[in-house]
């Protein structure tokens, strides 16, 4: 499908970086571009103007000071402000090389318009930043902006998950015990006082987890109290009694146990490896 570009009256920026590229633009009153079909993830922030998107036929209108994430094989159509220029700047990232999870995490905040943080703000300010060194190094270049467009995709979706949280009651109710394990890992918790921070029964809150994730609320709840440990074994000097109490294990040979049959090793071997690896590193 052949793309129209019309009344383009700046682009200030345009840069390809491996996988990423950031650009910059202003369309005069009038500005077309489309009718086309997306190729990549793109993140499109909108700072002053208006844009009239028709995206798969759905009319999508993006406010400034908002931004709307776009994914690949969808038919876009942009329709700038007739009465005044519409300058924004966008982030496009090689579907390839965005990871299938974040691609999986991304999918609810495709296609829906959010405010732009400061956040946001920042990652694109960074990727828009041109390098100034003469002989930087190609790959260090691509793999920051990569990073960089990575982090501003996530952080976009993060920005709008918080501005609309989840419309379904069960996706609620799956939040509210997710982020209730965040904050709580190191209690003593029962499928009670999950479902009650959920706010749903027991039968339903493990009916939730089993069609949503895959797995169990108990599953989600050593899955955090191992992500802990494990930083705290490579970055502190605690004890092994000391990480179980914190982490909300019953004694050390419960917290050794779920460790070994998490990570396959026990903790001290897990610990003795990793202060090893960065004692070699360091030398």
């Amino acid at each position: 499908m052949s793309e129209v570009l019309k009344n383009i009256s700046q682009v200030k920026l345009r840069q390809r970086r491996g996988a990423v590229v950031f650009g910059e633009v202003v369309y005069a009153p009038g500005g077309v571009c489309g009718p086309r079909i997306q190729r990549d993830y793109q993140l499109v922030v909108l700072h002053k103007g208006e844009i009239d998107l028709r995206l798969d036929g759905r009319r999508i209108n993006v406010a400034p000071r908002h931004a709307i994430l776009l994914s690949p094989g969808h038919r876009e159509h942009f329709l700038f402000s007739l009465d005044r220029g519409t300058h924004h700047s966008w982030c496009s990232i090689d579907s390839g090389a965005v990871p299938p999870k974040l691609r999986r995490l991304l999918r609810s905040s495709i296609g829906a318009p959010a405010p732009v943080d400061s956040r946001v703000e920042s990652l694109l300010a960074a990727g828009k930043a041109a390098f100034v060194e003469s002989q930087a190094e190609p790959n260090l270049e691509n793999s920051f902006h990569l990073s960089v467009g990575l982090a501003l995709l996530t952080g976009f979706a993060l920005s709008a998950q918080a501005q609309f949280p989840a419309a379904r009651p069960g996706d609620q109710a799956l939040a509210r015990a997710e982020q209730f394990i965040q904050n709580e890992f190191a209690r003593r918790l029962s499928l009670a006082d999950l479902a009650a921070a959920a706010g749903v029964s027991r039968q339903h809150l493990l009916k939730l987890f089993r069609l949503r994730r895959g797995n169990t609320p108990a599953h989600f709840l050593y899955e955090r109290r191992l992500g802990v440990a494990a930083e705290q074994l490579a970055h502190t000097g605690l004890s092994l009694k000391e990480i179980a109490g914190r982490c909300g294990f019953a004694n050390e040979f419960h917290f050794s146990r779920k460790f070994k049959h998490a990570y396959e090793k026990s903790p001290s071997g897990w610990r003795n490896e990793r202060w090893n690896i960065l004692h070699r590193t360091r030398r």
